[in-house]
């Protein structure tokens, strides 16, 4: 997992990362809470953006940071052990792969490649619980924790 996200961000120059997610179901809120603790890292080379259920709405806003990279945050069926994480590239994404939103997150990936031309890829979360619940599973807790270290040693900010 590691290797495949140094290797997706290693030319980057400017980078957006959008964090999916229903925050009101548990584990599946994971993908905002990155997001969020990233947030106070924002500088000229990293943008994020709490996409929630509609991410497709950040698709403008995004674009209008020309990113070189977009990455595309949320829990994902990756039938691994709850809090693991995998990179995925768009054309790796399965149908029905990410937790269901307004549009599927291989739309949402064409439709950023198509209007900014970034490379673009999805950090899946394998979650818990997506039972109603306000709190993150401390599996999930770590996963967040670990994404955001990584990030900021990727990205040396």
């Amino acid at each position: 997992m590691l290797n495949n996200l140094e290797s997706f961000l290693q030319k980057s120059t400017r980078v957006v990362i959008i964090g999916m997610g229903n925050e009101l179901r548990g584990d599946d809120g994971v993908g905002v809470e990155v997001v969020r603790r990233l947030k106070r890292f924002e500088n000229k080379r990293l943008f994020v953006f709490e996409g929630g259920m509609t991410p497709e709405v950040f698709i403008a806003p995004a674009c209008k940071k020309q990113p070189s990279h977009l990455l595309i945050v949320d829990a994902a069926e990756l039938q691994m052990e709850p809090g693991s994480w995998r990179l995925l590239s768009g054309n790796e994404l399965d149908a029905g792969l990410f937790t269901t939103h307004a549009i599927p997150a291989t739309e949402v990936s064409a439709e950023i490649q198509r209007r900014c031309g970034s490379q673009v890829a999805f950090l899946g979360i394998q979650p818990k619980t997506r039972d109603v619940a306000l709190q993150l599973s401390p599996e999930c807790t770590a996963a967040v924790r670990d994404i955001v270290s990584t990030l900021q040693r990727l990205l040396s900010f």
